[in-house]
């Protein structure tokens, strides 16, 4: 975890350029050394984390796991760091010695890099978010023709009816934000944006991912949008992926 924030020069959830940024980091954990991976990173590194957050240079760090398989030699956890913004980020704040002995034991004993592999990363910029606390997020990655129109329709469209429903408690979802990708970009990008519908329990989020309602039935504030969105237009083709994701531990400042 320490080669990683290093190596970024380091980065869910005032929205512009001084919005929150977020570090993704997907790796790539054999089965066998599942359970190692996860006590290093939650009972060692995460202290680390915890230093760095009570002393205000890094907002949060979360550890994710993904449910289920997509492809045998995909990502299986992904780690989010997030900082209050760009002019935030200082990995030389993050990793002083004073904050690795906090760990308490030798960091070579605990290191994750050695039998893991990073598939990839990416840097983000946290655009809007409704509601409060959940832990499984459905993330669904998002190539849009156009980048502004996606983000423009989301915040003003869909974010509304999210916060309805969020609001209402009746279709499980108790959290929803929306991000854009600061790097990598172009053509051979993976995605640009992404939004995630957060929920407290996987049943919910299977409940969630798998309802369907014909546009002929649908009413109210969900009929409203419907008449309303160019998503169509602006994604035709869909997410690239809808994955879940579960919250296996988060690391934010103490409360004052």
């Amino acid at each position: 975890m320490k080669k990683t924030l290093i190596l970024i020069a380091s980065i869910v959830f005032v929205l512009s350029s001084y919005a929150q940024v977020s570090y993704l980091q997907y790796r790539i954990v054999p089965s066998d050394r599942d359970a190692e991976f996860v006590e290093k990173e939650t009972k060692y590194w995460s202290k680390v984390a915890k230093a760095a957050a009570n002393q205000g240079n890094l907002l949060g760090w979360t550890l994710w796991r993904k449910v289920g398989v997509t492809k045998p030699d995909a990502p299986n956890y992904v780690f989010v760091n997030t900082y209050e913004s760009l002019d935030k980020m200082d990995p030389s704040k993050i990793w002083t010695d004073d904050n690795v002995k906090s760990m308490g034991v030798d960091p070579a004993s605990v290191e994750t890099n050695s039998f893991t592999t990073i598939a990839f990363d990416c840097y983000l910029n946290l655009e809007a978010t409704a509601g409060g606390a959940y832990q499984y997020a459905v993330v669904n990655y998002a190539k849009p023709t156009s980048r502004a129109d996606f983000i423009e329709e989301n915040k003003t469209l869909w974010k509304p009816l999210h916060e309805k429903n969020i609001e209402s408690g009746t279709m499980g979802i108790s959290s929803w934000g929306l991000m854009s990708v600061i790097t990598p970009t172009g053509n051979e990008a993976r995605f640009s944006c992404l939004t995630w519908d957060g929920f407290p329990t996987l049943t919910d989020a299977l409940k969630y991912v798998s309802y369907s309602s014909p546009d002929s039935e649908a009413t109210g504030p969900f009929q409203d949008v419907l008449s309303k969105t160019k998503m169509d237009e602006i994604m035709p083709h869909g997410f690239e992926y809808s994955i879940i994701y579960e919250r296996v531990m988060s690391v934010r400042a103490d409360k004052k």
